[in-house]
């Protein structure tokens, strides 16, 4: 549905509509009578958060300089993870109405302040709407005089229409098909590095290792963690760029799910493990800040930068459900290969599966740090470049 709507009604009213499907979970969570009741409100909050993550990205995508469109796309996620600890820091000491009570309030307070924001300009001039594309930019730019941005929408917009727009363009078309291998390939790496497994069983990892914390602090520590590797991302992500970044962080990622798993290996060899008893727990909270400063963030920021606005919500679509679906797998799998094999195996597993990432990265994944959004398109698209691009240097969409 959210692919229709993006392109029918506009990105921010489809964006609007995302309140909805929270307002309605948090109410069953609320005044659930049964289980079943808590089920139906996770998957409905589970569409709504899919829904918001696809039509954040395609929105920032098309309002943001190039100078800072990384960091915004890369607050997306980040806001999601400082939800997720705002819920682990409230929900053990509230009762399960009053946490749906914040569930609705959030949702409420986010409908009354973004009804006030612009439509996104490029989707006005898709549009044909010239003149609600130009009051839209001199919202954005606070500036009265938008000629020049109104004709870089324009061409970028000339640009993308000589692609076409269907879910079968996504696969035939070389440009498309490149772009979609990249982001799927990055979620891939980012699920089979054992992020839903580590932050599903994180309490548990610690009392294996002997620790005393309990698990409502556990949570708290994991959830404060990554909020801090996020803010290091949206800070560093348009200064070093998304390539370094994601090797930096699949790098990081190796070296300390190698070492967690080096410390269960020891243990099930009954190795005396007193000495370094703190390695579990510093080796996760550093997996989970190496995680979120790269491969938990960039995939959406490059996602939102390498396809053309005519196929991206289908790119979106097919790029959420590989990561659920990726997900799922990751947290089932790690339960049934550490009963059986023991945790260290499922540790070295997502260390080595990461160990591939950096390959693909280096060889797969291009750096779009500063680039516009037609220059990149160029660079995929290079049969369109002679019939819309008058100079070889494209501009800035704003």
């Amino acid at each position: 549905m959210s692919v229709l709507l993006v392109d029918t009604i506009g990105r921010k009213w489809s964006h609007l509509i995302t309140a909805i499907p929270f307002i309605v979970s948090s109410i069953m969570i609320g005044f659930a009578p049964s289980y079943w009741w808590l089920v139906c409100a996770r998957f409905i909050a589970g569409l709504g958060c899919g829904w918001s993550f696809m039509v954040a990205a395609m929105y920032l995508g098309e309002i943001a300089n190039d100078e800072i469109r990384g960091a915004l796309a890369a607050m997306i996620s980040h806001m999601l993870n400082a939800g997720i600890l705002l819920t682990y820091a409230i929900g053990p000491w509230v009762s399960r109405l009053g946490l749906a009570c914040l569930g609705i309030a959030l949702p409420v307070a986010f409908g009354l302040l973004y009804i006030w924001m612009p439509e996104s300009p490029y989707y006005l001039v898709m549009k044909n709407n010239s003149e609600r594309a130009t009051k839209s930019l001199q919202w954005l730019k606070g500036s009265a005089d938008v000629k020049a941005d109104l004709a870089k929408v324009e061409q970028s917009i000339e640009f993308d229409r000589q692609n076409s727009g269907s879910f079968k363009d996504l696969l035939i078309v070389p440009g498309n098909r490149r772009a979609l291998i990249i982001v799927l390939g990055l979620m891939v790496a980012q699920q089979f590095s054992g992020i839903n497994a580590v932050l599903a069983y994180s309490g548990l990892i610690f009392e294996e290792a002997g620790s005393k914390l309990g698990s409502s602090v556990s949570v708290i520590i994991v959830g404060a963690v990554q909020v801090f590797g996020g803010i290091l991302c949206i800070f560093t992500v348009d200064l070093a760029g998304r390539k370094p970044l994601l090797l930096i962080s699949a790098g990081g990622s190796i070296f300390c799910l190698g070492g967690v798993a080096l410390y269960f290996q020891l243990d099930a060899v009954e190795i005396e493990v007193a000495s370094i008893s703190w390695l579990p727990l510093v080796g996760t909270v550093g997996y989970i800040i190496f995680y979120t400063v790269g491969l938990g963030l960039l995939p959406y920021v490059i996602l939102s930068e390498i396809f053309p606005y005519n196929v991206k919500a289908f790119a979106t679509m097919a790029t959420s459900i590989t990561g659920a679906i990726g997900g799922m797998a990751v947290s089932k799998l790690y339960q049934v290969v550490a009963d059986a094999w023991g945790i260290h195996t499922s540790f070295w597993g997502f260390a080595g599966i990461t160990v591939g990432s950096i390959i693909f990265i280096i060889f797969v994944v291009p750096e779009t740090k500063q680039r516009s959004l037609q220059e990149i398109q160029e660079e995929f698209h290079p049969s369109k470049r002679s019939n819309t691009s008058p100079s070889d240097s494209a501009p800035s969409r704003f």
